[in-house]
């Protein structure tokens, strides 16, 4: 047998944190997209009505295993809300949330370098009370928007 009668499969696989990349898709792609240009923390059935009208083919259901990978590969934030309504943000930088209880609305509230680094140094302070090692944390603060005031 000559090496020109020879077939050879060559897989390359793309390790990112660890894990293995998942194919990106048009879908997956428009998810993400979609999410990084949104300020309203959308629920998977506000996103799937507005990529509807951009993809007629999407469906709800490739919405939310979507959702679930990018959450899952740190992509996105999934949020977890007093109703019991999961919201997506596409900003992955740290940051608060303050979600309203009257109306719901998600806001974000950023914090500058210091104030982020003192908060996570305290977070890791009183992890440490506890005999545990903080390795990351979510801050929602629950209020009363000023629009609901």
């Amino acid at each position: 047998m000559c090496i020109r009668d020879r077939y050879y499969i060559i897989m390359i696989i793309i390790i990112k944190k660890g894990l293995i990349m998942k194919k990106h898709s048009k879908q997956r792609e428009a998810i993400i997209n979609s999410l990084k240009n949104r300020k309203d923390h959308p629920t998977a059935e506000e996103l799937f009505l507005d990529l509807k009208n951009k993809m007629p083919e999407i469906g709800i259901a490739t919405i939310y295993r979507n959702l679930q990978n990018l959450y899952q590969d740190g992509e996105i934030i999934k949020i977890k809300t007093r109703d019991g309504i999961d919201r997506y943000d596409g900003n992955i930088e740290p940051h608060i949330h303050f979600e309203c209880v009257k109306c719901g609305k998600v806001s974000d509230i950023s914090l500058a370098n210091e104030q982020m680094n003192k908060l996570d140094s305290d977070m890791k302070t009183l992890a440490e009370k506890i005999g545990a090692h903080q390795e990351c944390f979510s801050i929602i603060i629950n209020g009363v928007c000023k629009n609901c005031n």
